[in-house]
């Protein structure tokens, strides 16, 4: 792997996962609230993608960091 590439993936990673985490909160990437999502959804779906992405990101850091022993 070469060393422009190594950090690019990461990169992309944790910056999909930030989006993904934003969009489950029920807001867009700069912060400001999605058109028609109700607070139920924000309690239900919401927070079940807020945990599924925090364990993927876990888990990936983890992989990153088991590398660089």
């Amino acid at each position: 792997m070469d060393v422009s590439s190594s950090w690019l993936l990461p990169l992309i990673f944790y910056t999909i996962m930030l989006w993904l985490y934003r969009f489950s909160q029920g807001q867009n990437v700069l912060g400001k609230p999605r058109p028609g999502v109700s607070d139920e959804w924000r309690l239900t779906h919401g927070r079940t993608m807020r945990r599924t992405i925090i364990i993927i990101v876990a888990v990936y850091t983890a992989l990153l960091l088991l590398q660089l022993r």
